[in-house]
C-alpha cells in the first residue's frame, strides 16, 4: 500500500520541477500541492509534453488503486482541484480526459455530473457539497461499491 510519504516522493522524483518547493516534503498543505501540480500539468500540456502528462496521470491512477486512504483522498482532491482551475482556463478540463485511467475517469465523470446537477446552486453551497462528496468515506477504497459519489452520479456500483 502506497503511503503519503512514498506517493509525494514518487511525484517529486518523477517531476524534479516540484523539488524546488518545500511544500512537497511531508506537508499537509494540500491546496498548495494541488496548485503546484496542476500548474505543472498545464505547463506540460502547453509544451505538448504529452508523455509527461500521461506519466503523471499514470501515477495518480496507481495511487488510486494502491494508495492508503490519505493518498486516495489526496488524488481525489487533486482531480477536483484540476477540474476547478481548468474549467475556465487553457487547457480546459476536457483536454485531460484522454490521459485518465479507469478509476480517475470515474471520479472525473462523477465530479462533472455533480457539477452539472449543482449548476443552479449558489457557489458556496455547491463547493460545500462537492467537498463533502470528495471527502466522504475516506476509508472506502476506489472500486468498492457504494458511497455518496456513486449514488449522486447515478451509479449503483463503484466510483
Amino acid at each position: 500500500m502506497v503511503d503519503q510519504k512514498t506517493a509525494l516522493a514518487e511525484l517529486v522524483r518523477s517531476f524534479p520541477q516540484l523539488s524546488s518547493s518545500q511544500i512537497w516534503t511531508a506537508s499537509g498543505n494540500h491546496d498548495r500541492q494541488w496548485f503546484e501540480f496542476a500548474r505543472l500539468l498545464s505547463g506540460l500540456y502547453h509544451r505538448r509534453d504529452y508523455e509527461s502528462v500521461r506519466a503523471s496521470f499514470d501515477h495518480l491512477e496507481r495511487f488510486l488503486a494502491e494508495g492508503n486512504s490519505y493518498v486516495r483522498g489526496w488524488v481525489t482532491g487533486f482531480l477536483q482541484f484540476l477540474q476547478d482551475v481548468t474549467c475556465w482556463s487553457t487547457p480546459n478540463s476536457d483536454a485531460f480526459m484522454g490521459f485518465l485511467g479507469p478509476n480517475s475517469r470515474r471520479l472525473w465523470q462523477t465530479f462533472d455530473a455533480i457539477r452539472s446537477d449543482l449548476a443552479d446552486c449558489p457557489v458556496l453551497e455547491a463547493e460545500i457539497l462537492m467537498w463533502r462528496v470528495a471527502h466522504h468515506e475516506e476509508s472506502t477504497q476506489v472500486g468498492v461499491s457504494g458511497g455518496i459519489a456513486s449514488k449522486l452520479a447515478g451509479h449503483s456500483g463503484s466510483i
